[in-house]
Parts: C-alpha cells; structure tokens; sequence
C-alpha cells in the first residue's frame, strides 16, 4: 500500500491546510505533537545551530510524510519546515497515528516501508554531498524538485542561496553554475525554474 493510499484509508480526523509560498509550517524548537502529509507541493525541511549557516536537511513532494519524529518521543522539533510553493498538507495528531499504527497491520508495514524508504534518500544524499563536485550536485538537487514538484520540469521560484544551502556549496558557486546550465539549455527561467531532460541525460541522474 502506497503511503497516500495508507492515509485516505486510515486518518479520518487530519485537518487538510493549505499553504502559501515560504509559509513556515513549524519552527525548530517547537513542541512536537502532530506529524504531517503532503498531498500536494513541497516543503523544505531546513536546521540551524549556533553560530552556523542554515543546512537543509530534505525537500519532500507529494505523498512524503514530515514530523513523524514525535513518534520516537522526541519532544521538540529538530527542524524547521517551510512551503516551498503553495502546498496542500494533512496535519495528523501524533495520538491518531498510533492508534491507527497499532490497530492495522497493513498501516503498520506500509509505514515501514515508506520510513525505510527515507533513510535511504538521506543515505543517497550524504554520498552525494560527500563524494560528487558541485556541479553534479546541484544537477541532482534540480532534478529532484522538478520530480517532486509534478508540474512538468517545472519548479517553484527559489533563491539562490537556498539552493547553495541545499547543495553545500557559495551562492556565488552556484550563480556561477546556473548561469552554465541556462546557457547550454539545461534550465530556463520563466518565473520558476523549468528543468529539462537534457540536464538529467548530462548527468546520468535517475532521481
């Protein structure tokens, strides 16, 4: 069972939100007692600590859960998270969810298998931060919102600096490189960023 069929099967009381572009859904720090679904849009998932930069931890779509952390007890949140666009999203009480965990099996392991799922992801994208230059990385990271974001290549306007957050790179660094990919037709600019299939062929990427 897919993890948007596990949720129209099972969460009956979630209260469906919608969101505005860099609407903050949570802050860090904040008591954690409800987990969320995205239905649909993306939420950037961002961490800070003192005295250094913002890091990103994930950009998730439609069908990805967030906040899910309450579950293992942690009581305030981790990380902050932000609509990256407008978004549809299910807020779930963390009571709710394990309810519902316990009395279905099929729910269980469907949300086992998608948790499994992500720290697969987060894996992927520590070798990637790791052992890729920054060019491949920042190929990686566009052609992963472009998949999230369902709408053709197209992906909501995003500023540089979040995307040299994302990638761990200078937003010089990554001016520099946005400005290759427009030219050799890897990207345009058309109040977004559509990103096109000649960029995901450059880079052997199967996000």
């Amino acid at each position: 069972m897919r993890a948007e069929e596990f949720i129209l099967k099972n969460v009956v009381s979630g209260a469906i939100s919608q969101c505005r572009n860099k609407q903050i859904i949570y802050y860090q720090g904040e008591t954690a007692n409800t987990l969320f679904y995205i239905r649909e849009g993306l939420v950037v998932l961002t961490t800070r600590s003192k005295g250094r930069r913002l890091a990103v931890i994930a950009v998730l779509g439609a069908g990805d859960f967030f906040g899910q952390s309450c579950l293992e007890g942690i009581r305030l949140r981790i990380c902050t998270a932000t609509a990256l666009g407008s978004c549809s999203i299910v807020a779930i009480k963390k009571k709710e969810m394990i309810r519902i965990l316990r009395r279905d099996r099929i729910a269980s392991t469907s949300f086992v298998f998608y948790l499994l799922s992500v720290i697969k992801k987060y894996q992927e994208h520590v070798v990637d931060l790791l052992g890729n230059p920054t060019e491949q990385r920042l190929a990686r990271v566009l052609s992963l919102l472009a998949q999230l974001s369902r709408k053709g290549g197209r992906v909501p306007k995003i500023s540089q600096g979040l995307l040299a957050n994302m990638v761990g790179a200078t937003r010089s660094r990554i001016n520099l490189i946005m400005n290759r990919f427009r030219k050799r037709g890897f990207i345009a600019y058309n109040g977004g960023i559509t990103v096109r299939s000649s960029l995901r062929a450059k880079y052997f990427l199967h996000t």
